[in-house]
């Protein structure tokens, strides 16, 4: 019954002229019956125009069938009066009341379906995103409807749209629905991007997201993108500038340094005074020490952290060589849990990598005495790092105090350790000597 009415014409002039002949033909019926005394069927006739009423009509159903039902009865009251309590008049009034209670319940029903279709109407007609609907026809998904957003987007009229396959403006949308099948009912498409087809050829970024009805329809909901996209690629463009930046700024700072290492080694070799000169030679391995930094933050990706185990490698060859020592005759092990260190952290760090090996391979390994360099960084705790640098060499006089030295290189490990990097200092006067400078650092270890 509803489909039927579904397909008439939703015009009001339409509506009217078929309840006008649903009531004449009821009315006719009845008053022929009552000439012929055929009336207890008769008033089931109202009932087609009634329930047609109350669908259409719904807030008018009840006044409707109330006239109507009491035209039916007043009819049979003056043709069976005076005997008003014969079957037909007890026939008539039951239909009437039964009309009524179907009415108010075809009405109600109605109304709140009205309701629902206005709600979603709306949320389909405003909404912000894309919404297209699809159903399989011809052996294709084929587009139904779609809103002022979707139609915006791919640049149709929706005369021009409506009929189109769906592969047409988003191709492969539903991988795996074969062309003859039927959509499954509880089918859903994730969130995921794509590229729309628009009527001009061009294709717009979007994503999309959609599921099946039980009445076989997809419901697709498309998004623009574009102005995302834009701001991804704007975002990307930016921060390959700010490498390009960075990179740029590490390798004129390691230039400066290396023309500040070259000055000082070019001066170095006017003075002939030996200490001077050793003065000048530990001023250049300082100066080196941290251009060696930015020479591998300008090599590296990540210009946050510094790999320090590949920092310390490249720093002991050079130290080994620039004291004449071979790997042959000073063994260092390099033992790092914590392999990348932050900035602040990296280069005082890395200043006191200096100092302590410079110490060892100059006073540990006494004429040409072979040994052992260790270097560990640990994790200390939760949040703390515990940097070491021992040797097995001849270690250091009874009673020596780091804090009572006045030689620059100690002073430097401990103005570096302690006010720098807000640390401490310990030393060790076990076998050879071990130093150990503990500092908050955040851990990334290299599991």
């Amino acid at each position: 019954m509803r489909s039927f009415v579904d397909r008439i014409p939703d015009t009001l002039s339409v509506k009217l002229v078929i309840l006008g002949l649903s009531l004449v033909f009821a009315f006719g019926v009845i008053l022929l019956g009552l000439l012929n005394d055929i009336l207890i069927i008769t008033p089931l006739l109202f009932y087609i125009p009634i329930i047609v009423a109350a669908y259409w009509f719904p807030r008018r159903a009840v006044l409707f069938a109330v006239s109507v039902g009491g035209a039916n009865i007043l009819i049979v009251y003056l043709y069976s009066y005076p005997a008003i309590r014969n079957l037909t008049y007890t026939t008539a009034t039951a239909s009437f009341y039964v009309l009524i209670a179907l009415t108010l319940v075809i009405s109600s029903l109605t109304q709140k379906m009205e309701a629902q279709k206005a709600r979603y109407q709306g949320v389909f007609t405003y909404s912000d995103n894309g919404l297209i609907i699809a159903e399989m026809k011809e052996e294709a998904l084929r587009i139904t409807e779609a809103n002022a957003r979707a139609l915006a987007l791919l640049g149709y009229l929706e005369k021009t749209l409506t009929g189109k396959p769906l592969s047409e403006v988003l191709p492969d949308t539903i991988p795996g629905v074969r062309a003859a099948g039927s959509l499954p009912a509880e089918w859903n498409i994730p969130t995921r991007e794509t590229t729309l087809t628009r009527q001009d050829g061009s294709g717009i970024p979007v994503l999309i997201s959609g599921a099946g009805t039980p009445d076989g329809m997809l419901v697709l909901n498309v998004t623009d993108i574009r102005d995302r996209k834009a701001a991804e690629e704007q975002l990307q463009h930016s921060l390959v500038e700010k490498e390009i930046l960075l990179r740029e700024v590490h390798h004129r700072v390691k230039n400066n340094m290396q023309v500040i290492s070259g000055l000082i080694e070019l001066q170095s070799t006017q003075v002939t005074d030996p200490e001077i000169r050793r003065l000048f030679q530990e001023t250049y391995n300082r100066i080196k020490t941290m251009a060696l930094i930015h020479e591998s933050l300008y090599r590296s990706k990540d210009y946050v952290h510094l790999d320090f185990s590949a920092y310390l490698r490249e720093l002991v060859s050079y130290l080994l060589a620039s004291y004449g020592r071979s790997a042959g005759e000073i063994s260092v092990d390099i033992q790092l849990r914590v392999t990348r260190l932050d900035m602040d952290v990296a280069i005082p760090c890395g200043l006191i990598a200096n100092e302590l090996l410079s110490n060892s391979l100059k006073h540990a390994f006494p004429d040409g005495r072979h040994g052992k360099i260790l270097i560990r960084l640990d994790g200390s705790g939760a949040d703390h790092c515990e940097f070491v640098v021992s040797d097995d060499g001849i270690g250091v006089p009874p009673g020596f105090d780091i804090l009572g030295v006045k030689t620059f290189g100690l002073q430097l490990i401990h103005g570096l350790a302690t006010h720098q990097m807000r640390g401490t200092v310990e030393l060790d006067h076990g076998n050879g000597t071990t130093i150990r400078v503990r500092f908050p650092c955040r851990q990334e270890q290299d599991l």
